[in-house]
């Protein structure tokens, strides 16, 4: 009986031994599984947080970089506008600006500057200020400039612009960036030439007021005896011989000859009183032009270009017709040996003459005494045509300018407003 229960019990435990086994191994396995999904599951997670934040950076650095564009875009409009500003005022200045670089080259260079050298900024650009400016005050100034990194105080100078000098007042500043760090040299400029001229004018009228004066008192001294001595050379003259009325002749000749320059002084110092109508200036200067040239007896060795325009001007015609037939008659007498005279006239808002002659020229040493009374170049001549011109011409409102070299001719510009 105990065999039979053994034999039924022993199969039983090992079906249970092996169903527990098997149910183990299947709960490990299961758990094993159930492990690999949750962790699985977890990377799964881990790896959607890590892609979804580098998603969000990503499209925060997009939006940043889109900001930054915009920031930079802003930063270089307002530079733009800014350059374009501070271009503007610079080109907008009356005064010449020149920049020279760290090297002494031209870096910049305003509208005002081009007008005033008659050079064009892209040719100026990268040229040394000698090539601009040449040798003189300006480059040294320059040059002291960027060695002594100091500032100029203003000065004057003359300069050569196409052949023709003109006056320039200057000063140098250092060029620094917002560091303080030195960049090169600014050069500002004017033209002062204008201002030059109406200062000799006004320094000239002024000693031909005081030559005038003094020149009245003495032309009334003198031809009271001058006078005298006409008279009684007069009744001499009836108890001489011929050989003597023949001296005496050439003396009163030359009696009248001295009266004719003490009336010349008279008329440069007695105060002009004008007489203004409205004269046509191209007869007045044709005729003036004929009057000299048949009086002369030039007119085989002359050769005229007239060049006049139409319409009047409100002048004192006697006085003017003396005035323009001493420039003519001084530039027909500095051709002796022949030449071309040119007389030209033109309304540009003011009345312009030119005269202009082929003759020998005045040195430009004598040009500032040229309108003196008494200054002459001639071998014969008293000086007095110029004088007369100038103070007629300055009596209109207007001035008048000497253009003229040694051996290349001389020009008269005579400038009268019409207004």
């Amino acid at each position: 009986m105990m065999e039979k229960v053994l034999s039924i019990l022993i199969p039983g435990v090992l079906v249970v031994a092996v169903g527990s086994f098997v149910i183990w191994g299947m709960m490990r396995r299961y758990r094993r599984e159930l492990g690999l999904k949750q962790e699985e599951q977890e990377k799964t997670q881990s790896v959607s947080f890590i892609i979804g934040a580098f998603q969000d950076v990503t499209r925060q650095l997009k939006e940043k970089e889109k900001e930054l564009e915009r920031l930079r875009s802003l930063a270089e409009q307002r530079a733009e506008n800014v350059e374009s500003y501070t271009e503007n005022i610079l080109q907008c200045v009356t005064s010449g600006v020149v920049t020279f670089d760290g090297n002494g080259l031209c870096a910049t260079m305003n509208r005002a500057a081009e007008e005033i050298l008659g050079l064009e900024r892209a040719k100026a650009r990268g040229r040394t200020c000698r090539e601009i400016f040449g040798e003189g005050d300006i480059c040294r100034l320059v040059q002291d400039t960027l060695q002594k990194r100091m500032p100029s105080r203003r000065m004057e100078t003359e300069h050569v612009r196409q052949n023709v000098r003109i006056w320039l007042g200057f000063n140098t500043a250092l060029l620094m960036d917002r560091q303080g760090k030195s960049l090169g040299v600014i050069l500002s400029f004017s033209d002062l030439t204008e201002v030059k001229q109406l200062q000799e004018q006004m320094e000239l009228r002024e000693r031909l007021t005081a030559l005038g004066e003094m020149s009245a008192g003495i032309a009334h001294e003198l031809r009271n005896p001058m006078a005298v001595i006409a008279g009684y050379l007069n009744l001499l003259a009836k108890k001489q011989d011929s050989a003597g009325q023949a001296v005496i002749r050439d003396v009163l000749e030359e009696i009248s000859g001295m009266n004719r320059i003490i009336g010349d002084l008279l008329i440069f110092a007695r105060p002009t009183a004008l007489n203004r109508t409205a004269v046509n200036m191209r007869e007045l200067i044709d005729s003036c032009v004929t009057t000299v040239l048949k009086a002369k007896g030039a007119d085989a060795r002359i050769a005229t270009v007239l060049d006049l325009g139409d319409g009047t001007a409100p002048v004192d015609e006697v006085l003017m017709r003396q005035a323009l037939g001493n420039l003519v008659q001084n530039a027909v007498e500095a051709m002796p040996d022949g030449g071309i005279l040119t007389v030209k006239s033109q309304r540009d808002g003011d009345l312009l003459i030119t005269v202009k002659d082929t003759g020998i020229g005045v040195p430009r040493e004598q040009h500032r005494k040229i309108f003196l009374p008494f200054f002459t170049t001639k071998d014969k001549g008293v000086g007095m045509g110029l004088a007369l011109a100038h103070k007629i011409i300055t009596a209109h409102g207007g001035r008048i300018e000497v253009e003229s070299g040694e051996g290349g001719g001389t020009m008269f510009t005579v400038m009268i407003p019409i207004a």
